[in-house]
């Protein structure tokens, strides 16, 4: 999908009306990172089978807004793509083996990767998009962050399902919500909930609906999700 999308940006030059960066006010940068700073988790207090409900609203999750430090701290951390990225004869070497897979970058005059486009805005442009935009698994992980603050220590986040609607250019900030829409005994007889998600810029896009499973302890039914897991617990 993300590939289509590059080819279709590219073409239609669809994206350029944008304003980039987001023309944020110290005021409002302020109530964001207070926002960001408010995350809740469950951690010992993992929330219990019996009493959740169809309707419950989890803690909010905000990430933003999107930095260079963000993608880069993300690649650091293990996020980097396949082929993973590499320098100087190695990289010149596997350029000219995939020659469409790389860009001559016209600030450095340097050979890159088309990759790129998640921190070089030489790269985005090439690709007809305006500024650079996150990772899609990064930020399919700011669900999985979402969903497993409400999970904490003692359940289990059996599903994790999103689709990338739109591109989050650096700048951006992503309001992350769920729902509980569903409680359940599934086909391995664990008590789940369905939890949607949405993902919501400031320009009151939706960027990643979603949902997840997730599976919580049950004193009414004597059940406990890490039983089984992690090691044998018992």
């Amino acid at each position: 999908m993300i590939h289509f999308e590059r080819a279709k940006a590219k073409k239609k030059g669809k994206y350029h009306h944008i304003e980039l960066p987001h023309p944020w006010t110290g005021k409002e940068l302020k109530e964001i990172e207070e926002q960001v700073l408010a995350e809740k988790r469950s951690g010992a207090h993992t929330p219990s089978w019996d009493d959740i409900e169809v309707g419950h609203i989890l803690p909010p999750l905000v990430k933003g807004p999107v930095t260079m430090t963000d993608e880069i701290a993300f690649l650091i951390g293990g996020g980097a793509p396949i082929p993973r990225l590499t320098a100087h004869a190695v990289a010149l070497t596997f350029y000219r083996r995939h020659p469409a897979w790389a860009f001559r970058d016209p600030v450095s005059c340097g050979l890159e990767p088309i990759y790129a486009v998640h921190y070089n805005r030489e790269a985005a442009k090439a690709q007809g998009l305006p500024y650079q935009y996150d990772v899609g698994f990064q930020r399919n992980a700011w669900q999985i962050h979402l969903l497993t603050n409400f999970t904490g220590d003692e359940g289990w986040l059996k599903k994790s399902s999103c689709e990338f609607r739109r591109f989050v250019y650096f700048s951006d900030v992503v309001w992350l919500k769920g729902t509980v829409t569903d409680k359940f005994i599934d086909d391995e007889n664990e008590c789940c909930v369905k939890i949607e998600t949405t993902a919501t810029n400031q320009r009151g896009e939706e960027v990643m609906p979603g949902y997840g499973i997730v599976a919580l302890p049950s004193k009414k039914r004597g059940y406990d999700p890490l039983a089984g897991r992690l090691g044998g617990r018992k």
